[in-house]
């Protein structure tokens, strides 16, 4: 067996993994480097799209692999390609057998949509829905491309002939131009712990999946079975969120397959210094912790309450939720939190009655005629409520749904809890809060560089001039914290451990495992 790692090394996220098994070869995730958008690219400076797959080359956004990338965007330069350092071809040939996805958040699946259209994508259920989700509501074009397939540069003959011309014209082809059958991907969906099973010399390679707690609900981590030898992806995953059982389950089969090889997160790992020094938070604030702070805050307060937390994590979306029901207010979200709410709702229609009971009851989803959650719409276009101002996915409000505004909560602020993320802070001006009065629950990360620190040096600027009381930090990371990782670590006993989505794998040297640490290398292979 072979790994071969070309993302997430010696930084947090990133992850583009092959584990290699008797001449297949599977990959997994194939998500964006923040590290590197952020040296090059900002909100309104990104790789242009007419340049194929060219600006994320260059910049090493993705890596230079030959037969994965899809032809539609090699042809138009495919003369720039074939020569080095890129040495891309176009061609109909696929090294990919297959490509799993640990979860959907940016830096793991990003650039899914770059490979070719027969690779086969597989996925959990939920994950899936929420990149439908992504899709519906995301205006980046790469999250429009994973779950189906626009032949970028396409050309297709006109409806009409215009007039004294003997031959159709063409145009640019738009959306609505490609049949569903030209839109196909190969979207597989895993099922419940059941193995995927390849042909290969010596026997069936068989890549099971287990459901693992993270901060996005569908999140697994992977084993791969070949000739008695397995290698186990953890992708991300977390002892102290709401399902520690779910890791129990995975980490126990993961030391019944007896590693020889284990690919680890390892975000929350400190550097030497600060592990030998114990300069680290042994423990961790869990999702029951952000409750029970969060319950107190929100219990006492007479006030309007607002809260800002990641919006797709469905465990943090319901627990507020909640508490919005237990003290009787009403829950004010984004259109599109409401929206990925439905499209849960709107999936479970298509999943046999064990997957229904299941997921609601790890989430239980509010009713849609439930009085104490409601749609909070922001003034667009010209500020009048419009339905023409609106986006797609929005203007389904006008049609189906009742919505609030800042109206409703100026008039009666005491009986709302809004979320507001940063870039909702304009509503404030039109809500114009009493002084005072309102509280500002900040259940988000704390800032880990220097663009989240002058992001945050702004919230704290908006949040003063109102009048506003913002709460200490109350949040439980998706990632284990140093001390469970190293238990966890110990339990599965893999003979070699490679740590990935870390800034310190050298700190690895010195956790005390049994297993030999190997400090991986880009591109390098490992043969086991």
């Amino acid at each position: 067996m072979e790994i071969q790692i070309f993302g997430g090394i010696n930084e947090i996220g990133g992850n583009k993994i092959f584990i290699n098994a008797s001449k297949k070869h599977f990959l997994f995730d194939y998500g964006l480097s923040f590290n590197d958008r952020n040296e090059f690219f900002a909100d309104f400076l990104n790789p242009r799209r007419f340049n194929g797959i060219i600006d994320y080359l260059y910049l090493k956004l993705i890596p230079s692999i030959n037969q994965i990338y899809r032809n539609d965007l090699i042809k138009p330069y495919k003369d720039i390609l074939k020569q080095k350092p890129y040495n891309i071809t176009e061609t109909d040939e696929n090294i990919v057998d297959a490509f799993f996805l640990t979860h959907p958040h940016m830096d793991h699946y990003k650039f899914i949509g770059f490979l070719k259209q027969d690779t086969p994508i597989y996925m959990t259920w939920v994950s899936k829905a929420i990149l439908e989700f992504i899709a519906e509501t995301s205006i980046d074009p790469d999250l429009n491309e994973i779950l189906k397939f626009h032949e970028q540069f396409k050309m297709v003959k006109k409806k009409t002939k215009p007039k004294n011309a003997k031959k159709y014209g063409y145009k640019r082809a738009t959306k609505r131009d490609y049949s569903e059958e030209e839109t196909k991907r190969s979207i597989k969906l895993l099922g419940k712990e059941k193995p995927i099973i390849f042909k290969g010399e010596q026997g069936d390679i068989e890549i099971e999946h287990y459901t693992v707690d993270h901060s996005i609900a569908g999140a697994c981590a992977y084993i791969v079975k070949y000739d008695g030898q397995s290698i186990v992806y953890t992708g991300d995953f977390r002892y102290h969120g709401l399902h520690p059982e779910w890791i129990d389950n995975f980490v126990e089969n993961a030391k019944k397959s007896n590693p020889i090889a284990i690919i680890t997160e390892g975000t929350r790992i400190p550097s030497i210094e600060k592990y030998n020094f114990k300069e680290y938070h042994g423990g961790e604030e869990s999702e029951d912790d952000v409750k029970i702070r969060s319950r107190d805050m929100i219990r006492s307060h007479p006030g309007l309450i607002l809260v800002n937390f990641p919006m797709r994590n469905l465990d943090r979306v319901l627990m507020y939720y909640k508490l919005a029901k237990k003290y009787d207010r009403i829950f004010a979200i984004d259109p599109k939190i409401y929206r990925m709410i439905d499209n849960f709702k709107d999936c479970l229609g298509d999943r046999p009655e064990s997957d229904v009971e299941l997921f609601l009851q790890d989430y239980p989803l509010p009713e849609n005629d439930d009085e104490h959650i409601a749609i909070y719409l922001r003034r667009k276009g010209w500020g009048r409520f419009e339905r023409r101002d609106y986006r797609g996915f929005e203007q389904k409000i006008f049609k189906n749904k009742e919505y609030i505004t800042f109206k409703e909560i100026q008039k009666e602020p005491e009986r709302y809890m809004l979320y507001l993320n940063f870039y909702m802070l304009g509503e404030l001006i039109d809500i114009n809060p009493d002084p005072n009065t309102t509280i500002y629950i900040n259940s988000i990360t704390d800032p880990f560089n220097e663009e989240m620190e002058i992001q945050e040096r702004k919230l704290d600027s908006w949040l003063e001039h109102f009048g506003i009381l913002k709460t200490e930090t109350i949040h439980s990371s998706g990632h284990m914290c140093t001390d469970h990782l190293r238990e966890t670590l110990d339990k599965i006993n893999a003979d070699n451990i490679i740590p990935i989505h870390t800034d310190h794998p050298e700190t690895f040297e010195h956790l005390g495992l049994s297993g030999d640490i190997i400090i991986p290398e880009l591109k390098k292979k490992y043969n086991f």
